[in-house]
């Protein structure tokens, strides 16, 4: 009987320490660093939720705080322009893929107004969330034909446009009819260049 008591106290003398060991340890720290769980168990729930905002916001779609930027190259004068819209609404909610289809698509049905500005492309430049950078390239129809008009009392030469002058002469408007000043005010359209010339030598002393 004496045996077991003795191995009795062997085993709970040691048990016993251990547990008190471990009892003033866990006093210790709450003495000492009274907010540490509480500033873990905060730490952890900070980074579920920035997990959980970063998985429910995917980096690869457009939305409406998209910045749109388009950029018009006029390849026959070699100008550009390029400016900030708001994304049009069809090109929300898309990844880079499906804005790349859609875009492929255009290139095939551009706008009447893209037709009447010379359309030739369009391209994706960059793409983000944040982002999409487009280009159109155009080359617009060149204007046929020139149109003679009075300046300075004199006959100048304009391009189609009337607003670039081709050729200034030494005609001057007084020296010609009555009828012909008036079209000249209003600007008689010649074709070509051949018919140009026969006119100003047919007025040219």
């Amino acid at each position: 009987m004496k045996i077991l008591k003795s191995i009795g106290l062997y085993f709970v003398y040691p048990f016993a320490t251990f547990i008190l060991g471990i009892l003033t340890h866990i006093g210790y720290l709450n003495y000492f660093y009274p907010n540490k769980y509480t500033l873990q168990e905060n730490l952890y729930i900070e980074e579920e939720l920035i997990t959980h905002e970063s998985a429910s916001v995917s980096p690869g779609i457009t939305s409406c705080d998209t910045v749109y930027i388009l950029t018009e190259y006029n390849i026959t004068d070699n100008s550009k322009r390029e400016h900030q819209e708001q994304l049009p609404d069809m090109y929300l909610g898309m990844t880079r893929e499906s804005l790349e289809s859609a875009l492929n698509e255009y290139q095939q049905n551009p706008t009447l107004e893209d037709i009447e500005k010379g359309f030739c492309s369009i391209q994706l430049e960059s793409f983000s969330s944040s982002e999409i950078h487009i280009s159109k390239i155009y080359q617009p129809k060149e204007e046929l034909g020139y149109f003679l008009m009075v300046m300075d009392g004199k006959i100048v030469v304009m391009h189609a446009d009337k607003e670039t002058i081709y050729l200034t002469t030494d005609i001057y408007a007084d020296a010609l009819s009555d009828s012909l000043k008036q079209e000249l005010l209003l600007g008689k359209y010649i074709l070509d260049i051949d018919e140009l010339y026969g006119f100003l030598e047919s007025y040219t002393s």
